[in-house]
């Protein structure tokens, strides 16, 4: 077996060299600066025709013979090479004829192609360690790639690939290579060429842009799977394309995520909406209603008052029986009620007109809780106010504002029968151009299978017989009035919070439509 050190002396070229002592320093030079890997050249001679000193010192430092006579180098037996740079014909004859039969020699012209030469043979040895490592770093992108990866040439047959069963077909990676794009991919026998199946490599062999394409993918195990192609051009120094790069990747399950989370978005907008749709139908319907009964009540409240006061200022009557006075009061105060129920009702349905102005929010909440003081001390209910220090307001009707502030801070004391803390928070949105408003109690909560209809007209959780259920209805038809909103979040056992979003500065508020 040859040794590594033997091997490399097989390969070295020990060169002589004749030229004119003006060159010798550039060619020792150049000599030098040749080291290729595989082909090794030494300067071990030169011969100089004329004397240069410069030439003479670096031959020394390089530990190289140097002659003044070009005769006395053709003794030296161990050299390969002459190379004769001088030009003379008759020096090169004279080194022809008295060479060792070993030594090979070079005129001027084929001397300075083999300088050529080697000078590429050295660039070509330095390029090697540069392909390789390219190649290299291309292989394991190939195969680092969490997708389908294609290298393909100008006439779409695959020269490399990486192992992914998107693009291999159920197939081991040498399978493929060699084999058209077109077969494998889509089981065709010609590119993909027409407009509605038009393949990205196809595109960008014809455009030399990148091209993208989405496309449903069936695949060696008959799954269908909905893949991204897309195609990138490799470009030579010419600018023209040589290869594309085709990567497939797999959008199935990203693309079945979005679908569902987009259904998700799309169920609760429709519930949105029938839910609005529903409430103002029954906006509708109770405004209609409304007309219909308010006359006649407004009739019996007159009437009863009439034969109140009539039976008052009766002279022939020196008495009147107790239970029929208290029967006639008790029929007009609940002839009362009803107006008022109807009143609500047309709150509701958003048949009052809107005086809209701004609102004091510190003013409009010290008034409310000292009208609803006592109630709130009789229920044993604490109640804290946390509002912005500085001016805070917003803009609406003040009276419907204050009604919706009143039934929901009613709502909070009836939630809490045992008493509780209710809290009111305020706050500005300045992205929004809005403000809000929440109430929080302690209170018993609403069950989860009856939060979205507690904004439906007559819909009550209470049993007591005093709630007709259109607190929460009139304060939704309010502030959807003013262009707001009213959420609520509640949890059984713990509390709810009710929070009113209102505008912040003046808007154009419709009159008489429906929520």
């Amino acid at each position: 077996m040859v040794n590594s050190s033997l091997a490399e002396h097989c390969l070295l070229l020990k060169v002589g060299v004749v030229a004119k002592g003006s060159k010798c320093l550039s060619i020792m030079r150049d000599l030098d600066a040749i080291k290729p890997s595989r082909l090794r050249l030494r300067l071990a001679a030169i011969a100089t025709t004329s004397k240069s000193a410069a030439c003479n010192k670096y031959a020394g430092e390089m530990g190289i013979e140097i002659f003044e006579n070009y005769i006395d180098l053709l003794s030296l037996e161990y050299l390969d090479l002459i190379l004769e740079l001088t030009g003379d014909k008759k020096i090169l004859t004279d080194i022809i004829n008295h060479k060792p039969p070993t030594t090979g020699v070079m005129d001027e012209k084929s001397s300075l192609l083999f300088f050529d030469m080697a000078q590429l043979y050295d660039e070509m040895g330095r390029k090697d360690p540069e392909i390789t490592l390219a190649a290299s770093f291309a292989s394991t992108l190939l195969e680092a790639s969490p997708d389908g990866v294609l290298v393909i040439d100008r006439d779409y047959r695959v020269i490399n690939s990486n192992n992914s069963p998107l693009v291999t077909d159920g197939l081991d990676r040498s399978g493929i290579l060699g084999k058209f794009c077109y077969e494998i991919m889509n089981h065709s026998l010609t590119p993909c060429a027409d407009m509605e199946t038009q393949c990205p490599v196809y595109k960008t062999l014809r455009t030399g842009q990148p091209s993208r394409r989405a496309h449903d993918m069936v695949l060696y195990d008959g799954s269908t799977h909905t893949c991204q192609a897309t195609s990138y051009p490799i470009f030579n120094r010419y600018s023209e394309i040589m290869q594309v790069v085709l990567t497939v990747r797999d959008m199935t399950q990203d693309l079945s995520k979005k679908i569902g989370e987009r259904t998700e978005v799309i169920k609760k907008d429709l519930t949105r909406v029938v839910k609005e749709e529903r409430l103002a139908s029954i906006g509708r319907l109770v405004a209609s209603v409304c007309h219909e009964i308010n006359n006649p009540i407004m009739s019996i409240v007159t009437f009863t008052k009439l034969v109140l006061s009539y039976l008052r200022d009766t002279k022939e009557l020196k008495q009147i029986p107790a239970d029929l006075e208290r029967y006639l009061e008790l029929s007009f105060r609940e002839a009362l009620r009803c107006g008022g129920i109807v009143k609500n009702l047309l709150t509701f349905a958003r048949q009052d007109s809107v005086e809209a102005s701004q609102i004091d929010i510190h003013e409009m909440l010290n008034s409310i809780l000292l009208l609803t003081g006592h109630q709130l001390e009789i229920a044993n209910v604490a109640y804290r106010v946390e509002l912005p220090s500085a001016s805070f307001t917003a803009w609406g009707d003040y009276g419907q504002i204050q009604q919706c502030v009143l039934n929901l801070i009613f709502n909070a004391i009836d939630a809490m029968p045992d008493g509780g803390n209710l809290t009111i928070k305020g706050g500005e949105d300045e992205t929004a151009n809005s403000v809000w408003l929440e109430m929080t109690d302690t209170g018993l909560g609403i069950e989860p299978e009856n939060l979205h209809r507690i904004f439906e007209p007559f819909f009550t959780t209470k049993n007591d017989g005093k709630a007709v259920g259109l607190g929460l209805a009139m304060a939704y038809g309010i502030i959807r009035e003013h262009h707001g909103s009213i959420e609520v979040v509640s949890t059984p056992g713990k509390g709810t919070t009710f929070r009113m979003r209102l505008p912040k500065s003046p808007i154009e508020i419709e009159k008489g439509a429906t929520p």
